[in-house]
């Protein structure tokens, strides 16, 4: 008697491994797309912590140059400021404004809006400083932000 050789593949085989393919094809796309929109997020995210504990700093230096009693007696609780810097560097020129607020600006490819938020402190002569940045991302809205406590102090 005479074996029977089987030569190739049979249709059912083939069928199995092309689909296992397609299956592992389709997972590393998802995986690469995933891992991309998380890095975006996580680069916005970073973009805007660095934004907003920039404003504290700015405001910092507004304090400083100005003068607690004249940076922040007219500043009402509660109520959305921006920082208006003119094209000077000078810290002399920048004013706190209500009108604007939140303002909004192109940092890379991405819209954000940033806001000052003021409230007493727990002490006399201090402030609490909320600088609030958003951005839309594929997640919805996302919202970083960044407290300080400025206070009336001098240099001796």
């Amino acid at each position: 008697m005479r074996s029977r050789c089987k030569l190739g593949q049979s249709l059912v085989e083939v069928i199995v491994s092309v689909g296992i393919a397609v299956i592992l094809a389709i997972a590393l796309i998802s995986a690469g797309l995933i891992s991309n929109k998380t890095a975006r997020s996580a680069r916005n995210n970073t973009e805007a912590t660095k934004l907003a504990e920039q404003y504290i700093e700015q405001i910092r230096v507004f304090r400083d140059r100005r003068g607690y009693t004249s940076a922040f007696t007219s500043i009402s609780n509660d109520t959305c400021y921006i920082l208006q810097i003119p094209n000077s560097n000078d810290p002399s020129t920048w004013s706190l404004i209500t009108s604007g607020c939140p303002e909004t600006f192109l940092s890379g490819a991405v819209n954000y809006s940033r806001s000052l938020l003021f409230k007493d402190g727990a002490s006399a002569n201090t402030k609490l400083v909320t600088a609030t940045i958003t951005w839309q991302d594929s997640g919805g809205t996302q919202t970083v932000s960044s407290q300080t406590i400025l206070s009336l102090w001098s240099v001796p």
